[in-house]
């Protein structure tokens, strides 16, 4: 399986719970946990994150963070998805500690991008939220361990059983998605113990084995979970991963069409909804969600050259020879697009025309 794919699996399982059952109970329904612990100077946080500094944490906004119209909120919520633009940002500020609250699939690449760098170290995980600080200073090399997460189980020491297993099933997750690997199976084995008719805890055991590649136990776990709720959006986006990674691209592709379909805004879900689309050769399908996904990237200012790439290899798969050289074209004026890509292109284009030649 595709290091990206792991990396949707991973995200989505993460967040997609069913709030229903911790409606009632805000230490599990909102970052407060998070929030109230929280010490900064200077703050960079994810557009989920913004709504509840705005009514908890105000003191930790500028003028500028309270204004929905200004380039720095725009720079901010665009930067999840963009790493280039997040280290600008982070030059021009440089920023202390950074919040990033709700689903890691909004904030994929930049997660990545922490992860695999030695600026940022992770310091605090609950089931909502994740806070790096810069690794710098006093503090510098230290990063979040299990015992950090002694304070906040003795806030749900007097909480009901469920609650405090949902609690450490959704941090077992996250964890899994910074890959803090035996903590999150620690975390995730105590839910069950807790309550073993839990799907978010099956959903989560079923992507810490997918991240170990132990596809075998990941497929027994995720099939419990849906046995428990045939509709736990964590397990069908967790078994569409494995049936994509297994080859079975058709049965990949039902799943992975019902997900697009309750998130038709998500580009992360759409994005390799449109891969497996094409591994399965539903080539009319991808199209309009590549489609969708510049729509979307444009409307944020996004790259799409990427997006345009794969568009143009859907249009020639189908005989549109003329919308695939538009779409290869309109990449190639991309100035950022790296050799590789550019060669890719001029490869396509050149085999389109002289297949259009033979004809």
């Amino acid at each position: 399986m595709g290091a990206g794919l792991m990396a949707l699996a991973l995200a989505v399982v993460v967040t997609l719970a069913r709030p229903a059952l911790h409606r009632d109970n805000p230490l599990l329904a909102t970052p407060v946990l998070a929030l109230d612990a929280l010490q900064a100077k200077t703050l960079y946080f994810n557009g989920a994150a913004r709504q509840w500094l705005l009514k908890r944490r105000p003191d930790l906004l500028t003028e500028e963070d309270r204004s929905d119209s200004s380039e720095r909120t725009r720079s901010f919520a665009q930067a999840v998805l963009n790493p280039k633009l997040f280290r600008q940002l982070d030059r021009q500020y440089r920023f202390d500690a950074l919040l990033l609250t709700g689903d890691p699939s909004q904030y994929q690449p930049l997660l990545d991008h922490l992860l695999n760098t030695k600026d940022w170290t992770l310091r605090y995980v609950d089931s909502t939220s994740l806070v790096f600080r810069r690794n710098a200073g006093k503090d510098a090399g230290k990063k979040w361990s299990l015992p950090d997460l002694d304070p906040l189980r003795a806030r749900f020491a007097g909480e009901p059983s469920g609650d405090r297993a949902i609690f450490l099933a959704q941090t077992g997750v996250k964890l899994v998605a910074v890959r803090e690997m035996e903590a999150a199976k620690i975390l995730l084995d105590e839910a069950l113990r807790l309550d073993d008719s839990l799907p978010d805890a099956w959903a989560g055991l079923a992507a810490y084995h997918t991240a170990r590649g132990d596809w075998r136990e990941a497929l027994t776990e995720v099939n419990r979970a849906l046995s428990l709720d045939g509709e736990f959006l964590p397990a069908l986006s967790t078994k569409t991963l494995l049936l994509y990674g297994s080859k079975q691209y058709s049965a990949a592709y039902e799943l992975s069409s019902r997900l697009a379909s309750r998130f038709p805004d998500d580009p992360n879900i759409l994005f390799y909804h449109a891969k497996i689309a094409h591994e399965a050769h539903a080539y009319k399908a991808e199209i309009p969600v590549l489609l969708k996904l510049i729509e979307l990237a444009d409307a944020e200012n996004r790259p799409v050259s990427g997006y345009r790439i794969y568009l143009g290899q859907a249009y020639a798969k189908v005989g549109d020879a003329g919308r695939a050289i538009d779409q290869f074209m309109l990449a190639l004026d991309d100035a950022d697009l790296t050799d590789e890509e550019r060669s890719l292109v001029m490869d396509n284009i050149v085999r389109i025309k002289k297949k259009a030649a033979a004809q």
